[in-house]
């Protein structure tokens, strides 16, 4: 794998779109790589690797709107999103407890978790700064213990924050578990 991919994008920096699914890519490939360099790309598509970490350099794409890591069984935690960041789909991922929204990310952001049977955690949801935020999280198996303290303090501290400050924009969540 480290034959065919550079230590660095900084040669492909104008790749706007990349789909790399289903390539085998494991941990000790993705360490090899640094996505920042690719600082054009819109589009990536890690779909069925075998990382339990995202490669690094992902959280620095400055362009970056939609990342597909779906069925990543081994993946464990999604840390650092970009905030330019549209659309995240990580259904399948069989091993991922935790994932981190974007510290600042845009007006709507599209989150879909499907079947993600180990999911804790959702950090950032009490950031209430966004009008539209779309988390889904369906998954009949799923235990309600798990995910359920962490959406309720959302949001409980959603309509906390509306009643102690009349001009707070509520951010819509909306969460199908």
């Amino acid at each position: 794998m480290k034959r065919w991919l550079p230590a660095s994008f900084t040669e492909w920096r104008l790749v706007k779109c990349l789909k790399l699914s289903n390539g085998g890519l494991s941990d000790r490939a993705t360490n090899c790589v640094d996505f920042r360099g690719l600082s054009a790309l819109e589009e990536l598509d890690l779909l069925g690797n075998k990382f339990s970490s995202l490669p690094f350099g992902i959280g620095f794409l400055p362009k970056l709107l939609y990342l597909c890591v779906e069925a990543c069984e081994n993946l464990v935690s999604i840390p650092d999103l970009p905030s330019s960041l549209d659309y995240l789909d990580a259904c399948y991922c069989q091993s991922l407890k935790r994932v981190r929204i974007p510290i600042e990310p845009k007006e709507d952001l599209y989150i879909y978790l499907d079947e993600s049977h180990s999911l804790e955690e959702i950090q950032g949801i009490e950031g209430l700064s966004n009008s539209f935020w779309y988390i889904v999280v369906d998954d009949c198996s799923h235990s309600p213990n798990k995910l359920s303290k962490n959406v309720f303090e959302v949001l409980f501290l959603s309509v906390s924050l509306l009643h102690k400050n009349k001009h707070t924009q509520l951010t819509h969540i909306l969460i199908s578990v």
